[in-house]
């Protein structure tokens, strides 16, 4: 298999990540490669010209993989250690092809990339993988391990929050959430309040931005932000961040909407949101 192959890449060793860092509670990566699909790359009478990503995975961990380009429709083969084809992109289109699944054997897996005959220019390989315990979060989980899984899929823009091989996986939530939703930006959001009282409201934020110091610890720095004016409301935030490769934050957000124009439950409203900043 590996002979057929014009083009690999060591794409990243999860394994290395949740082998060697025992101490770490979850593991969740992302990363994206920018390639190009010419005439001097491999081609398969029945599959079409191809480059191939080989990946160190281990059993149970969770792959996502989302491929686009405006040169040509891409189609996406997951192969398994032993020539196999394990899983293929379905139904792709709009130049886009993705697939996600469940790695069920340790060893060198491949990916690859392909178009027709005639594919050639430019393409996005976007890549998120889970370790074995970061796929999904216990019913009883604590307040932290909460915070701390969900801000851990931050890092791939929550591509693994809710797997689609695993249609009976619970959306994760915090106990006392009126609504949660991840939004179009990407960020996972959390309404915890929404009623006419300043001081519950308040109450809330101060709760949740004490509870939120404790979990994330102190790589992760918190800064309070006053009232400001936000089209016809205002908001007021408890904003924590950590700077590495793969920045995130979480927001406890406190909203006054006495003003706005729009139709709300309450006056008052606090959303916590988590997301990985660009």
């Amino acid at each position: 298999m590996k002979q057929m192959i014009s083009k690999i890449f060591f794409v990243i060793l999860i394994s290395i990540l949740c082998s060697q860092n025992l101490s770490a509670q979850f593991a969740v990566e992302f990363n994206e490669v920018k390639g190009t699909l010419n005439s001097t790359d491999k081609f398969k009478s029945g599959f079409g010209r191809y480059d191939g990503y080989e990946i160190t995975l281990y059993k149970g961990e969770a792959v996502n993989f989302v491929v686009y380009s405006d040169k040509f429709q891409p189609r996406l083969a997951f192969v398994s250690q032993k020539g196999e084809v394990y899983k293929q992109s379905n139904g792709d289109q709009n130049n886009v092809a993705s697939l996600i699944a469940s790695v069920p054997e340790e060893g060198e897996w491949i990916l690859y990339v392909a178009g027709d005959s005639t594919a050639s220019g430019s393409y996005t390989f976007q890549y998120a993988f889970a370790s074995a315990n970061s796929i999904s979060l216990s019913a009883d989980a604590d307040f932290c391990s909460r915070i701390k899984f969900i801000a851990e899929h931050a890092k791939a823009y929550f591509l693994l929050f809710e797997n689609s091989f695993d249609s009976q996986q619970p959306f994760v939530k915090l106990e006392g959430s009126l609504d949660t939703f991840l939004d179009e930006d990407g960020s996972y959001n959390s309404v915890l309040y929404e009623g006419n009282n300043i001081k519950e409201a308040e109450k809330i934020v101060r709760e949740l931005s004490n509870n939120i110091s404790k979990c994330l610890g102190k790589s992760w720095q918190k800064k309070t932000s006053q009232w400001i004016g936000e089209e016809d409301y205002k908001v007021k935030t408890e904003l924590f961040s950590v700077s590495e490769e793969k920045p995130r934050e979480v927001k406890v957000n406190l909203l006054d909407l006495k003003n706005s124009r729009q139709k709300f439950t309450g006056d008052y409203k606090v959303v916590l949101t988590i997301f990985r900043k660009n």
